[in-house]
């Protein structure tokens, strides 16, 4: 038991500083263009705050997969309410086509934050994104 208790006692510790440990990132440019990462802005001198990733994928916004559609069905005809038309079927099939090609051909992927920051997908992000354009490309061809 007396080994056991500094055991607890560290893991919980240990727990409670983490989310000390989510610092602020701040990106700026000196005179001489070069770009800076720091945990505090510089004095003087603009700097961008990072949103800092946890590691954990963001929700998927499937909106964009069918622009036409409308948010809710009480805003289409009820005739409509089938699903997608051919023609948003063809389109997404395509679209899930020439991903599932660039992914598969290996290489760096960047794509732009909110921010307008670029930023390359980890390889897991890369499986993750071919996977679901084979799944597009099955269920939309």
């Amino acid at each position: 038991m007396r080994t056991r208790l500094p055991l607890v006692a560290a893991l919980l510790g240990g727990l409670v500083t983490l989310p000390a440990l989510a610092e602020d990132v701040y990106r700026w440019v000196d005179d001489e263009g070069v770009t800076h990462f720091t945990a505090h802005p510089p004095k003087n001198r603009q700097a961008d705050q990072l949103r800092t990733q946890t590691g954990h994928s963001e929700p998927v916004d499937y909106s964009q997969q069918y622009p036409d559609r409308k948010e809710s069905s009480e805003e289409r005809p009820s005739d409509q309410n089938q699903g997608p038309t051919q023609a948003e079927l063809d389109d997404a099939c395509q679209r899930a086509r020439e991903n599932l090609q660039t992914l598969e051909q290996g290489g760096r992927i960047a794509e732009e934050a909110e921010d307008g920051s670029r930023r390359y997908l980890s390889e897991q992000e890369k499986t993750e994104r071919a996977e679901r354009a084979r799944q597009i490309v099955e269920d939309a061809c």
